[in-house]
């Protein structure tokens, strides 16, 4: 399992990477009051356009009034392509009044620790 951090003067993120055979099962959660907010599984397949290269396809299930599912999205999205597996991403981030610019700083850390992954898991 692998398991990074991204701390911040206001919020720490965590993201655990489980191997699951080929796949992955991924959380990734944090801020104040850490839950599941959306979950999102990727299944990967030839492009469309182009067969050599591979896409995937997301589902995606998210809380009534939650709004992690584009990163769960995103993240699920970018592993699956990337290791032409299966993903699943629960997702849930809640930080208390945030302002636009903590939200932006999630998104910003988001993207860094989906960077750290893929350079780990290559």
């Amino acid at each position: 399992m692998i398991r990074i951090e991204k701390t911040t003067a206001r919020f720490t993120l965590i993201m655990t990477i489980e191997r699951m055979g080929k796949d992955f099962n991924v959380s990734f959660y944090g801020g104040d009051e850490p839950h599941i907010g959306a979950v999102a599984l990727a299944v990967p397949h030839a492009g469309l356009s182009d067969h050599a290269k591979v896409d995937s396809s997301v589902s995606l299930l998210t809380v009534c009034g939650h709004k992690e599912d584009e990163l769960a999205r995103k993240i699920s999205y970018a592993l699956a392509t990337t290791f032409n597996c299966t993903v699943s991403v629960a997702c849930g981030i809640h930080l208390d009044s945030a302002t636009p610019q903590e939200i932006k700083d999630v998104l910003e850390a988001a993207d860094e620790l989906l960077a750290q992954v893929v350079r780990e898991l290559s």
